[in-house]
């Protein structure tokens, strides 16, 4: 513990560029200040109060089992950092984590989120300059962090393109790369072939062609159904999606049945059965 606090007071003085002289001042002499930040001597809680002082630094840091200001800091926050961000505090919570003496991927991802949430309601309550700020903030910290902020790079040309350009929004918004963003992000198509969406244009092949076979089902034109889902089977190697082939198995067991091939709807039973089984797994 003596070597730590020596150390985090001699990396502290070094990073403001203080001389051991400036710092002991006329509390203590330069040799003391040298032989506690050797570690051969502890400081008393008094000369540690002093030193944190002078240094700018937390007293409790100076007795922590933490390396570096920055995870002390950032232990001492986070709880509330994270209270902040959930109650819709952005600004405070942005001004806190912006108080810490670093960051990190975390804390950049939270900071991303925040500035683009106070950026939109920057927005929509009129203060264009203050959201164009946040938001290109928010742009910024998503390129540094590890965590997945396709959520951030796909919304942030959205309301930067009104903030910006409030009149003409879509000169500044490039309309077909944000709609196929938000495609992929939100799997839509996905979202509408479990709807049943039978009106809608899939670019994925394995989801139109499945409700197509459905439609034909629905029509009673069940041998139709048959070849279009005996298609969709055989794509099961080049689009293969569980959840799909789940629905194919099933519609071409009721098929069989409604046709009166039972050996092929028992095959296909047991398909589906071999195919839940493995979904336990």
């Amino acid at each position: 513990m003596t070597i730590k606090i020596g150390e985090k007071i001699k990396k502290r003085r070094l990073e403001l560029g203080l001389t051991q002289k400036s710092v002991a001042g006329e509390f203590m002499t330069r040799n003391m200040l040298s032989i506690i930040e050797s570690g051969r001597s502890m400081p008393s809680v008094e000369t540690a109060q002093y030193l944190a002082e002078v240094l700018d630094l937390p007293l409790a840091y100076l007795f922590s089992e933490d390396d570096t200001l920055f995870f002390f800091e950032k232990k001492q926050k986070i709880p509330q950092i994270r209270s902040l961000f959930a109650d819709g505090e952005y600004a405070s919570c942005i001004e806190l984590i912006e108080s810490l003496s670093g960051s990190d991927d975390e804390l950049d991802y939270v900071h991303a989120l925040a500035s683009l949430r106070l950026g939109k309601e920057m927005l929509f309550s009129g203060a264009l300059s203050s959201a164009v700020r946040h938001l290109t903030r928010a742009k910024e910290l998503a390129a540094v962090t590890c965590y997945d902020t396709a959520q951030i790079e796909a919304t942030a040309p959205l309301y930067l393109s009104v903030a910006n350009n409030i009149h003409t929004p879509l000169l500044e918004l490039e309309s077909d790369k944000y709609e196929r963003i938000q495609s992929e992000i939100c799997d839509f198509e996905f979202f509408k072939y479990v709807t049943m969406d039978f009106e809608y244009d899939f670019k994925n092949e394995y989801y139109g062609k499945h409700l197509y076979a459905k439609q034909l089902l629905k029509k009673y034109s069940y041998y139709e159904a048959i070849t279009a889902l005996k298609e969709l089977e055989e794509l099961k190697n080049k689009s293969y999606n569980a959840c799909v082939l789940f629905g194919v198995y099933s519609d071409l067991e009721i098929a069989y049945r409604q046709t009166g091939d039972f050996e092929n709807a028992y095959r296909y039973a047991s398909k589906k059965l071999s195919l839940i089984s493995a979904f336990k797994e």
